[in-house]
This record gives C-alpha cells, sequence and structure tokens, in this order.
C-alpha cells in the first residue's frame, strides 16, 4: 500500500528499483544512492513515498526527510534528521524479541506479557538459571565487532526496558541511551554511568549508524531507505530553513559522505530528490561542489535509458511516452482518459510539470496532488 492515494509509476522506476535493489542487492547487505530530478510537480515527492510504503512492506527502516522542513548540514545533523524519522522503541523491541528467544521464550510477548525473569519463574525455570540467561540474552550484540560497543551498549539498554520494564525503570539507563541514539544531548557524566563513551560528533555519528545497521541484520532486520526530498532548497528559495553558502556546502559535503560511507553500511538506500536547477546550476547546484559533483553525475552520456542510472529524470521519463502516460494518470485518477486526450499535451519547458497541471485539473484539488 502507498502513502498516499493513487499513484502511476512513471517509466516503472519503483518497480524496478524495488526488485533490483529492495528485494535483492540491497536486502543481501550492499547499499545504493539515486537521484530524482524533475520539474514543481513532476512526482517526485510521491514517487518517494511509494518507495517507503514498499520498503517498510519488505521490512526496511524508513525514513523520509525533507530539506525545505528540516536542516541538512553536517553529517551530525543529517544523522538527527533520519533518527528523528525512526521509532527507537520499534527498533529496540526486535531485539528484545530475539533476547527472549535466546533466553528460551520464544513465546514470551515483550510490551504485554509483563517482567521476563517472572514469566519465566512462573514457568517453573530455576531463579538463578533465569538471571543467568538473561545477563547473556543481547550479549550477540558485542560478539559481532562491527558494532561499536557503545551501540551495543544503548541497544542493550533500550531493549532490556522491554524484557523488565519496572526493573530498567529503577536501575536502568533507557532514557539516556534512547536520548543519545537520538543524537541529542546527553552529558558526559550520564553517558559514563550507562557505559556510552562515543559522542554523537560527525565521526561518531557515521559509526552509530553504521553498527545499527549491522546490528538489524541480527535481528532480521534488511536495512534502511532513507529519502531526502526538495534538496533544491539548498540553493535559496522558499523553505522553513534557510541556507547560507557555507551551510550549503556542508550538506552537500554530508551527502559527499554519506555516499562514500554508505559502502560500508549494510542495507543502505538512498534515494534523493530536486529540481533541475540542483543538477545545473554552476554556481550553486551540485556543480559548485566538486566532489559531489563527480559521484552524481555519470561519466558517459548515453540516448538509451538506463534502467540502472543514479540520476532518474523524471521530466524525461513522462515526455518519452507522454500520451500513454496521462491516460494512465487519467485512469488513476478516475477521470475519463478520453477527455484527456482531447484537452492536454505535454508542455515542453516551463517550471511546472504537466503531471501537476493535469492532476490538478482532474482531481480540483491543490498543488500538493503529485508531489514537487
Amino acid at each position: 500500500m502507498s502513502e498516499r492515494g493513487a499513484f502511476v509509476d512513471p517509466g516503472g522506476i519503483v518497480a524496478f528499483w524495488s526488485d533490483e535493489y529492495l528485494r535483492s542487492y540491497v536486502a543481501e547487505g550492499g547499499s545504493a544512492v539515486k537521484w530524482l530530478r524533475g520539474r514543481e510537480g513532476s512526482g517526485k515527492t510521491r514517487l518517494l513515498a511509494e518507495m517507503r510504503s514498499v520498503a517498510a512492506d519488505e521490512g526496511f527502516l524508513t525514513a523520509g526527510v525533507s530539506a525545505r522542513e528540516v536542516q541538512i548540514g553536517r553529517f551530525d545533523e543529517l544523522y538527527r534528521a533520519i533518527l528523528g524519522g525512526l521509532s527507537l522503541e520499534a527498533i529496540a523491541l526486535q531485539f528484545a524479541v530475539e533476547a527472549a528467544r535466546r533466553a528460551g521464550a520464544a513465546e514470551f510477548r515483550p510490551g504485554q506479557d509483563g517482567d521476563l525473569e517472572a514469566y519465566l519463574v512462573a514457568r517453573g525455570r530455576p531463579g538463578a538459571a533465569v538471571a543467568a540467561d538473561l545477563a547473556g540474552a543481547l550479549d550477540f550484540l558485542y560478539a559481532e565487532p562491527r558494532i561499536a560497543p557503545p551501540v551495543a551498549t544503548a541497544l542493550r539498554h533500550l531493549a532490556y526496558a522491554w524484557l523488565r520494564p519496572e526493573f530498567a525503570q529503577e536501575f536502568g539507563h533507557r532514557e539516556t541511551a534512547a536520548a543519545w541514539m537520538s543524537g541529542g544531548k546527553v552529558s558526559g557524566t550520564l553517558r559514563r554511568r550507562a557505559g556510552i563513551g562515543m559522542a554523537v560528533d560527525r565521526f561518531g555519528a557515521r559509526e552509530i549508524l553504521r553498527s545499527l545497521l549491522y546490528a538489524q541484520r541480527l535481528v532480521g532486520g534488511k536495512g534502511l531507505l532513507l529519502t531526502i526530498d526538495d534538496m533544491d532548497c539548498l540553493l535559496g528559495g522558499e523553505g522553513q530553513v534557510r541556507y547560507t553558502r557555507l551551510r550549503r556546502d556542508d550538506a552537500f559535503e554530508a551527502v559527499r559522505e554519506l555516499i562514500d560511507e554508505g559502502q560500508g553500511m549494510p542495507g543502505l538506500f538512498v534515494l534523493f530528490a530536486g529540481r533541475p536547477e540542483l543538477f545545473d546550476d554552476e554556481r550553486a547546484g551540485l556543480r559548485s561542489y566538486a566532489a559531489l559533483a563527480m559521484r552524481v553525475e555519470p561519466e558517459v552520456e548515453s540516448v538509451r535509458p538506463n534502467p540502472f542510472d543514479d540520476v532518474k529524470d523524471l521530466d524525461g521519463v513522462w515526455r518519452r511516452d507522454w500520451p500513454a502516460w496521462r491516460t494512465a494518470l487519467a485512469e488513476a485518477y478516475g477521470a475519463s482518459p478520453q477527455v484527456v486526450l482531447e484537452s492536454w499535451s505535454l508542455v515542453a519547458m516551463g517550471p511546472v510539470s504537466p503531471v501537476k497541471v493535469l492532476v490538478e485539473a482532474i482531481v480540483g484539488k491543490g498543488a500538493d496532488t503529485v508531489g514537487a
């Protein structure tokens, strides 16, 4: 199911990315970064939402960020934006379920069956044995060398709060662990008491994200689909966030780091989206930051569509077979295809995509019907 109503998959982009990446390469531990470019209303936001829905159905964590609403700056700021879109409680629950299984209580339901120790004792297990089993139930987090010990400790605190809620509330460090994992400000004293020494700076944030992805795979998770929309806002214009040249360069560097570091982050699939000026503007767009531009722009230009291209041009996709696409749009939104064919033709140029004009005319709604 998609996040928002009717949807037409232009060029089969969602189907291809889902089959070739979500269900195979990325799910198997690979990583990928893709870009969507297109005019206002070409369907970028809508397509990103559809990808998040598919990814969630496939067992991925999903997070959606808009550069128009959230500051995309240094990597630690990007990390906070990512974690702001995730449910740490849901992540912790995954580890609690696995810990209960390892403690010999696969049928235990964290959050419903009370205290795991009392649950096991009531079923005839000796108290000393139960205590020993619970003490080691989350040790598998420390056995994976690619998980930073502070991350393993934080996840242990969070998961333990599901297994022994009253005990954890009195003696545990759940709040400290949750604040730290989310990138919040946590004093060094509280971190030391909780056994978490790592600071969430631009370097620590990368290690935490990498460790979280490795840890999630230990409990059956597939990875993380991250979508970052409205990247053209970095060039200026409307939005809740204003980017100076310095902040824009910080953001471009964070994206560059995400692309490079992502190769060592299993199950990470990142989708960026922005209007054409993000890609074409020599002064303020991607081309103004050479270290990022060389990672995004294709080395070889081809007139033939390549489904594996890192940059998908939605305007070009719609243009290649506009009569068929506009008929599909009409059918998806419940309008008469004949009326559409008689009334609309492709707008070759201009700041607004014909997709937006057509859908607004069909449904009679506001500008966010298809997404910018």
